[in-house]
């Protein structure tokens, strides 16, 4: 069942798709596609460039949390894109390449799929991707923008560890595999396949990125937000915990959570939905 990546297939996937001469690298083993791509872009790398690992032993999630695979199980990607510092603002970039993975899931025939705030995908409430962006100056007009996707295509284990505010806590997962079974698609979807989508998706919200922010954050807003409505406990970044309910997202994609009867803004948190 265990598939590999395909380099030529990628590329020319992506050529036909997004008008791009995308350099594209699939490590057998790396330690973090983010790091090897920001190592990269330090080095002077030309951009764009797109980085895949078939096995990942220190990938990240954010805040430096710990993400695992094993061999062929999972999409670990990192596409490096330059950004002019003079016009971009990147508030809105994780929702954005959210939607791109959305998109990428859909594409494939699965429904039921949501964006929890900032940076996770669900599908029927269960993790099925996170990202991370990061970003590596390059000269006082560009800026690199490095934007990791771990998208599980087959997991053998569907719990995973994290910790959250100091306990340890499992969080539930899912993947392609599982959710295409239980939706009965009626179809499976090779590795390289998946992965190509995936880029394309990515590579086109980059491409469109300020023309479609407003749009893209009105459809997350009327179908795709898993927070909304919820009672939430959200995680700062000096570790305090506050309490609310959570109303959506502003026109900079911040949270917006009602706490003692006040709306207060969140910009950088991590969001734990209560259980009812």
């Amino acid at each position: 069942m265990f598939d590999c990546l395909h380099t030529d297939k990628l590329i020319a996937m992506v050529a036909e798709k997004n008008n791009v001469d995308l350099d594209v690298v699939v490590h057998q083993a790396v330690d973090s596609t983010n790091t090897w791509s920001l190592q990269q872009c330090k080095q002077g790398r030309s951009m764009p460039f797109a980085c895949f690992a078939e096995l990942q032993s220190q990938g990240r999630g954010r805040r430096g949390k710990r993400w695992q695979m094993a061999a062929n199980s999972n999409i670990a990607m990192s596409l490096s894109w330059s950004f002019a510092l003079s016009n971009i603002q990147l508030h809105q970039l994780p929702l954005s390449i959210a939607m791109a993975v959305v998109t990428t899931l859909e594409g494939i025939g699965l429904q039921h799929v949501q964006v929890k705030w900032p940076n996770d995908v669900l599908v029927q409430g269960k993790k099925i991707a996170g990202i991370l962006i990061e970003t590596q100056p390059v000269n006082d007009k560009e800026i690199a923008v490095v934007i990791g996707v771990g998208l599980n295509y087959i997991m053998p284990e569907l719990k995973i560890r994290s910790e959250l505010a100091g306990e340890e806590i499992f969080v539930e997962i899912t993947d392609i595999y599982q959710e295409l079974s239980n939706q009965a698609v009626g179809r499976q979807c090779d590795l390289t396949s998946v992965a190509a989508a995936l880029l394309k998706n990515v590579i086109a919200a980059v491409q469109d990125y300020q023309s479609l922010t407003s749009s893209c954050l009105e459809i997350f807003r009327k179908n795709y937000d898993y927070c909304r409505d919820k009672c939430v406990d959200v995680i700062q970044d000096n570790q305090q915990v506050a309490s609310g309910i959570a109303q959506g997202v502003n026109d900079n994609a911040e949270l917006l959570v009602l706490i003692d009867g006040q709306q207060r803004v969140f910009n950088s948190a991590i969001v734990s939905v209560k259980a009812k």
